[in-house]
């Protein structure tokens, strides 16, 4: 029984080692392997896109996705789901280059930690860039969620959040907040 312990106890602290890049990296509720289910509507690797899916159904949903899946009950217009789909594809692009761009960084920041004695000058000008490329991560979705929302009329924003409550029951955990 004390080993079973021991074993789990390790497991734990060799796996809350990798937790707060992981956190930073996906945000909110998202600090899982970088892999997650697909969304009805998503686009093909989306779940390697932080933004997009790293937390499907927590704070940080993919409100554009989650409003082309939702395209009949928000009674898009075909202009309307053009322009969602050109934004989400454009975010896309942004956060997976962000992503891999962020990767680099930490295999870069892990390099010079490791080298003897490790240059903190070097660790601490790593740790901006990447403190840099994460919130370039996080504006650019913020960036793609205003735009977003301006596509979108009172109404369907106010039928989007119904629909997010509504999907709240379903899935532990959320908040059911929409874009503004």
């Amino acid at each position: 029984m004390k080993v079973r312990i021991l074993i789990a106890a390790g497991a734990v602290l060799l796996l809350a080692g990798t937790a707060p890049a992981l956190a930073q990296m996906m945000g909110p509720g998202g600090a899982t392997s970088g892999k997650t289910e697909m969304m009805p509507g998503m686009p093909q690797g989306a779940s390697e896109c932080p933004g997009m899916a790293a937390a499907a159904f927590g704070d940080e949903r993919p409100w554009i996705s989650f409003a082309l899946a939702h395209g009949q009950e928000l009674a898009l217009t075909a202009e309307q789901g053009q322009a969602l789909t050109a934004l989400r594809d454009g975010f896309q692009q942004d956060a997976l280059r962000l992503a891999r761009e962020l990767r680099a960084a930490e295999v870069e920041l892990r390099r010079i930690r490791a080298q003897r004695p490790a240059s903190l000058d070097a660790v601490e000008a790593k740790i901006r860039a990447i403190a840099g490329l994460e919130a370039d991560l996080r504006l650019s979705r913020a960036r793609a969620l205003e735009k977003a929302s301006a596509v979108l009329t009172a109404e369907q924003r106010t039928r989007l959040a119904s629909l997010a409550r509504s999907m709240r029951g379903m899935h532990a955990g959320t908040t059911g907040r929409p874009m503004r």
